[in-house]
C-alpha cells in the first residue's frame, strides 16, 4: 500500500524544509502533556486498508494528513510537524539502521496485503514465462512479494519473467485492463474491482511459506523523543486504534460506514468483499495479543535484512513495547 522508503538521507537532510500534504480528519481529543492533537501522518492516500485505522484514530480525535511516501513521513516527525506515522514495517527498520531516531509503537497490518492478479488468460504461476508482472517500485513490498512467491512456487519461471515497476496498485490494475501488463501485484479492493470480468488471483502474502508468513505489513512509529516526552498520549492513541480494530472485526456495518467517510471515492459496492478480506486474513491485530514480540520482530528484520534491505542485524530496541503491551491489553 506503502510507497517504499527511498533516501533516507534525504529525509534527515529535509528537516527546515516543508512537503506536500492533505489532512483528511480531524477531533477534540489533545495529548495529555501538549494540549494539542496528536498528528498523524500517512506516506499516501488513504485506501480502503486503512478503514480500521480510521475507526481508531476517530475515537483518539486525531489529526490525519496524507503525504506522498514514507521518507516524507519520516521527515514530518524529525521536524516535528507529526507526532506519528504510518510506514511500512520494513521502511522502519531501514530508516533506524541509518541512524533516525525512530521507535515502532504499534503495528497496524499484520501482513502485506497484496494479491498477485493474472489477466483472465493467465490462471496459473506456470503460465507467467514472457509475460509482464507489474509491481511498485524496486525495494517496495510489491516487490518483495512477486520474486518470492515466483522463486517459491514456480522457481524455473523467475528468469523468464519481464518485471515492470509501476507505481500504485490503481494504475497497475488499469495496465492489466487495458493489456499492458499480464499479471500485477495489486491491493484487495482493485481486484475486487477486476475480478467480474475473469481475472484470477495467482497468489497472496499468505502463500509464502518459511519466515515471509511471519512479518508485518505496516507499522505505527514516532520519535524517540516524542516516545519518551508524551508516552502517556502515544499510549492513549495506539488504545484506541486497538478498539477501533476491535470494532472493525465485530461490526461490518460500522467499517462499512467508516469506508463511506474515509474512502468515499471508491466503489462502495465492492467494500462488503474487501472487508470480508481483510478480517478473514486477520489483517489488523487483535485484543489480548501483541502484535509485535521480539521474537516476531527478529522474523521480520531477518526476512527484510537477507533481501538486502540493509547491512547490519537491527536490534528490537527500536520496539516500544511498553506501549505495544498496553495497546493490545497483553500480558506478554
Amino acid at each position: 500500500m506503502k510507497k517504499a522508503l527511498a533516501l533516507i538521507a534525504a529525509s534527515i537532510g529535509v528537516l527546515a524544509m516543508g512537503c506536500g500534504s492533505n489532512d483528511t480528519s480531524g477531533g477534540a481529543s489533545s495529548s495529555a502533556s501538549t494540549g494539542k492533537q496528536l498528528r498523524v501522518g500517512y506516506a499516501s492516500a488513504l485506501d480502503p486498508n486503512d478503514v480500521a485505522d480510521q475507526m481508531g484514530l476517530t475515537m483518539a480525535g486525531a489529526k490525519v494528513t496524507t503525504l506522498t511516501d514514507d521518507s516524507t513521513v519520516v521527515a514530518g516527525l524529525l521536524r516535528d510537524s507529526l507526532d506519528v506515522g504510518n510506514v511500512d514495517f520494513d521502511a522502519a527498520i531501514k530508516a533506524r539502521s541509518s541512524g533516525v531516531p525512530l521507535k515502532i509503537i504499534y503495528v497496524a497490518q499484520m501482513q502485506p496485503e497484496y494479491v498477485l492478479v493474472g489477466r483472465p488468460e493467465i490462471t496459473s504461476l506456470n503460465q507467467l514465462a514472457g509475460k509482464r508482472v507489474g509491481f511498485h517500485a524496486p525495494g517496495s513490498q510489491t516487490d518483495i512479494f512477486v520474486h518470492s512467491l515466483l522463486k517459491q512456487k514456480v522457481p524455473d519461471q523467475v528468469d523468464k519473467v519481464k518485471f515492470l515497476a509501476l507505481e500504485e496498485s490503481s494504475r497497475r490494475a488499469q495496465a492489466l485492463a487495458s493489456n499492458k501488463l499480464d499479471a500485477a501485484a495489486l491491493e484487495a479492493i482493485n481486484f475486487a474491482a477486476l475480478r467480474s470480468g475473469g481475472y484470477h488471483a495467482l497468489g497472496t502474502w499468505a502463500d509464502l511459506t518459511g519466515d515471509a508468513a511471519g512479518v508485518r505489513g505496516t507499522a505505527w512509529i514516532t520519535t524517540e523523543q516524542k516516545y519518551a516526552a508524551d508516552k502517556q498520549a502515544l499510549t492513549k492513541l495506539v488504545t484506541d486504534l486497538q478498539k477501533g480494530y476491535d470494532q472493525a472485526y465485530a461490526d461490518k456495518e460500522a467499517w462499512l460506514a467508516a469506508a463511506k467517510k474515509a474512502v468515499p471515492d471508491v466503489d462502495q459496492k465492492l467494500l462488503p468483499d474487501v472487508y470480508e478480506t481483510y478480517t478473514s486474513e486477520g489483517m489488523y491485530p487483535k485484543s489480548g495479543k501483541a502484535p509485535i514480540t521480539p521474537e516476531t520482530f527478529k522474523t521480520s528484520e531477518k526476512f527484510f535484512r537477507d533481501l538486502g534491505g540493509w547491512k547490519d542485524e537491527q536490534s528490537d530496541k527500536i520496539v516500544a513495547y511498553d506501549i505495544v503491551k498496553a495497546g493490545a491489553g497483553s500480558a506478554q
